[in-house]
């Protein structure tokens, strides 16, 4: 059912009643129902899904492209990588027309760097199992229309992930509604025991291999039909025993991330589970030429056995350099879903796009449950701490007092510890930790945690899911609070160092006998993590304590008494991430045209004599120009709040003062509602004002609320 409306059509207040009863009827009535109005989608008009031909599936990422350049990337694959069809003859008709195999990247080019967190999704390998394509392109559609609609979490995923997509993997079976691709399983075509001449047989295969090699994918959900699982490594006869799969080395971060994803896709009408979780080879059916193996394995596995060096003679052949991969390259976090009995499910079991905002409902369709996996997925790509709310620090201090910060873990399912931490200006002169431009080498990350002083720390706490589905509990908005040391003096950099999910780390029984080697687990569990794809400039650079900056500007902890002083500061900033702008004595971030292949780095070395320690340097993608730090500092003015004079005089009498905070508390509740007429308050991050219609007034309207929100507002 829709939540409960407490507004008129025309957005007066309805007025339960007289006196004072109807006045605590009101407030009883409308506070509850904030909740709902924090989570309801922008675009409020409901729409049934259905399917889409190739060509229609074709012309509608053309015209996501037109209506949101600034994060649709496409490309097809055979003008991409040519290797793939060497002699460029026709290699498929597709509804009339040669095929070609799209490729879709989702993500914020001015924040693209060549260290962004990558996801991947496939549609469909196979070309009659249908509901998986019309799963990613909606997926696509969603977040191009909530990242322009300033939904929070969106905007987070946009700016700080990059989501690739093939939605149609198999584009000549999918054309055709078969299954394989001119003859040949996509699905049986991936160098993992599989013979030299029978893999990287399809264009399938060659594609999805090029854009691996050129990428570093955390995460990959693979979409099937004819059964239904979600299931995970192993997918392989070599990983079995006394028929049964053995545990890869990555089990834990499989099952837990894997249990995520079943909670985010809902149960069945009987409130079971929709989907049965476990391994491949248990679930399904083990396979040698599987795509899960090949994309999780050949990273670390040893070639020419399992992982093959293919040498196939289709399409004027594919040279066998192609199936040889650097060390950790090829490691991601693979999930197979096979998403109902039927490949092509009937068009009224898809749902409707209301149904994605509504997580615990039994009645909804396939796109709703598979689309919110797949939020959920591209949340877990990247750990971080998101400060919250909207004031900033002053900008003075004084040695002894007491800071307090509230926050919540996101991309995460566990915090295991968080630090507030103040560093001296000699290590951090810019305070830009958690930006996607800064990235500290080991050694400078090092000196700077060395060189921190601790305020306090929390161990073990929840993070927080995506708020369209699961609603925000009091308890994953944490706070950390303590005094400022007296031996901080001078300008400080307030940072939180934070530890994700060292849980991954556990094995039991792992096959083969290593550590975790999938990037998701290693950028959590390793002291520090490095990989480099095979072809172009992507990189991991992670320290499993990963710094976040509570605000840019730096704090001065003076001895003197400041104009304005407080027994208590609380910390606030938005639900952005720090400013992302250039570190002028880091390295620079130059922009390029987007392309599928990863953009170039600029190597620059920090400037001689910089107080700032040596910085890795990364590098940006993008058409549109940076905004200024200057601009992005502007978003939202800092504010200090004095505590209230004690009131003197006398004490208004109990009838008296329980009609003023009724009163106040309807006022209060008015005033909030007012305030969403007016438009979301923007979040602060890079530009958000020239993305909103409501910027100012949305601004001014929240700082005149400060102190009225609850933590779950």
């Amino acid at each position: 059912l829709p939540p409960p409306q407490p507004l008129h059509p025309r957005g007066m207040l309805l007025w339960p009643g007289r006196g004072l009863p109807g006045l605590f009827v009101a407030v009883a009535f409308l506070v509850p129902c904030l909740r709902h109005l924090a989570a309801e989608p922008a675009d409020l008009k409901d729409r049934s899904f259905r399917y889409k031909g190739y060509k229609e599936t074709l012309q509608f990422f053309d015209d996501l492209k037109s209506r949101y350049p600034d994060i649709v990337d496409t490309w097809y694959a055979q003008d991409a990588f040519p290797s793939i069809l060497p002699d460029r003859k026709v290699w498929g008709t597709c509804e009339g027309e040669p095929c070609k195999t799209l490729i879709v990247r989702i993500a914020d080019k001015r924040l693209l760097t060549n260290t962004t967190p990558e996801v991947f999704f496939s549609g469909a390998l196979h070309g009659d199992e249908r509901i998986g394509p019309l799963t990613v392109t909606e997926l696509a559609r969603f977040l191009c229309e909530q990242y322009h609609a300033n939904q929070p979490d969106i905007v987070r995923l946009v700016k700080f992930r990059a989501t690739w997509i093939m939605p149609m993997t198999n584009a000549h079976g999918y054309a055709h509604d078969k299954r394989a691709e001119n003859g040949l399983d996509p699905n049986r075509d991936f160098p993992y025991l599989q013979k030299a001449n029978k893999c990287m047989t399809t264009q399938t295969a060659r594609s999805v291999n090029e854009l691996f090699r050129r990428h570093l994918f955390h995460f990959m959900i693979t979409f099937h039909g004819g059964m239904r699982a979600l299931t995970y490594e192993w997918g392989s006869l070599n990983h079995m025993r006394n028929a049964k799969s053995t545990e890869s080395p990555d089990d834990a971060a499989f099952m837990e991330v894997g249990t995520a994803l079943r909670t985010a896709a809902g149960k069945d009408l009987r409130r079971s589970w929709w989907y049965p979780l476990g391994r491949i080879n248990d679930l399904v059916y083990p396979v040698d030429g599987g795509m899960e193996d090949w994309s999780y394995g050949a990273g670390f596995e040893a070639s020419p056995k399992p992982i093959t060096v293919c040498r196939p003679t289709t399409y004027g052949g594919y040279d066998a350099s192609r199936t040889k991969y650097r060390k950790d390259s090829l490691s991601t976090l693979v999930y197979l879903a096979e998403t109902d009995d039927w490949k092509t499910a009937p068009d009224s079991s898809l749902g409707h796009a209301a149904e994605i905002w509504r997580g615990g409902s039994a009645t909804q369709g396939h796109v709703p449950r598979n689309l919110r996996m797949c939020l959920k997925l591209i949340q877990l790509t990247r750990p971080e701490i998101v400060i919250d709310s909207s004031t900033s620090l002053p900008s003075s201090l004084l040695p002894e007092q007491s800071v307090s910060v509230q926050f919540h873990g996101f991309g995460c399912q566990e915090l295991t510890s968080a630090r507030l931490l103040a560093v001296p200006e000699a290590f951090a002169s810019k305070c830009q930790f958690g930006s996607p431009f800064l990235q500290l080498d080991d050694a400078s990350h090092a000196r700077v945690l060395a060189a921190a002083i601790p305020i306090a720390e929390l161990r073990m706490q929840k993070c927080r899911g995506m708020s369209i589905w699961e609603e925000p509990k009091n308890d994953t908005l944490l706070q950390l609070k303590g005094p400022l040391p007296g031996k901080v003096s001078g300008k400080v950099c307030l940072l939180v160092a934070a530890d994700f999910d060292q849980h991954w780390g556990q094995q039991q029984r792992p096959d083969p006998n290593v550590r975790p080697r999938a990037h998701a687990s290693r950028v959590r569990v390793d002291s520090s993590y490095f990989a480099m794809a095979n072809d172009g400039e992507m990189r991991i650079l992670s320290q499993r304590t990963k710094l976040f900056a509570v605000q840019e500007q730096l704090l001065a902890v003076s001895s003197a008494l400041p104009a304005n002083p407080v027994g208590e500061v609380t910390t606030f900033n938005s639900q952005a991430a720090p400013a992302a702008s250039t570190p002028s004595n880091a390295a620079e971030a130059v922009r390029t045209p987007p392309s599928p292949l990863p953009p170039k780095v600029a190597e620059k070395a920090a400037s001689p004599g910089s107080a700032l320690p040596a910085l890795s340097t990364v590098s940006l993608a993008a058409t549109a120009s940076l905004a200024s730090p200057a601009s992005a500092g502007n978003l939202a003015p800092s504010a200090s709040v004095e505590p209230p004079a004690a009131s003197s005089g006398s004490t208004m009498p109990g009838l008296g003062l329980l009609i003023a905070a009724s009163l106040g508390a309807l006022f209060a509740v008015a005033a909030l509602l007012v305030c969403r007429r007016r438009g979301e308050p923007s979040h602060q991050s890079l530009e958000a004002a020239a993305r909103s219609k409501h910027g100012p007034d949305a601004r001014a309207c929240e700082s005149e609320m400060v102190g009225l929100r609850t933590p779950a507002e």
